[in-house]
């Protein structure tokens, strides 16, 4: 992975405790989850960064201070991961973004139920679960950060009805 220099400022740390401060970045293999991984390596954090195929997406490639967790974060077990890889790998986490998302590109009449549990699993309880981890870990260290990014969408209003029916 390339990312920039760092700023002029240096590496982000912990002011206590001087060690490199620990993102996780769920929703990374593009867009705007693959370049907040970039930004946030450029500024000197360790990431853990998570979609459900990073390996094979080939946009990102781990090194030291960057891990990869492959898997849907909608599941439990893939947000037990990511958090435990954050923790293991890195000792904390100092910051977290939850970005990972699935758009329904339907009208509502003609999704069907099982695309649209899929897309609450990741939408919802995917934020719930790293959340949920992520959060009982900043508490024991009396630090950190969420950042949640979603989109409602608004230029594409594919939810509701046809007009003339």
């Amino acid at each position: 992975m390339t990312s920039g220099p760092a700023s002029s400022d240096g590496p982000v740390q912990d002011a206590l405790s001087g060690r490199p401060k620990v993102a996780i970045v769920t929703g990374a293999s593009s867009g705007i989850g693959l370049e907040m991984v970039k930004r946030l390596i450029g500024k000197g954090y360790r990431v853990v960064a998570n979609s459900r195929k990073i390996t094979s997406a080939m946009t990102l490639h781990g090194t030291a201070d960057l891990k990869l967790v492959d898997g849907d974060i909608g599941i439990e077990e893939t947000a037990k991961r990511v958090v435990s890889t954050a923790i293991q790998s890195f000792g904390a986490v100092d910051l977290l973004v939850t970005n990972a998302g699935v758009f329904i590109p339907k009208l509502l009449p003609s999704t069907p139920p099982k695309i649209f549990g899929g897309a609450t699993q990741t939408n919802l309880a995917g934020f719930f679960y790293v959340s949920q981890l992520a959060v009982a870990q900043m508490r024991l260290q009396k630090f950190g950060h969420v950042v949640n990014i979603s989109s409602s969408m608004v230029s594409q209003p594919i939810v509701g009805v046809p007009a003339g029916l």
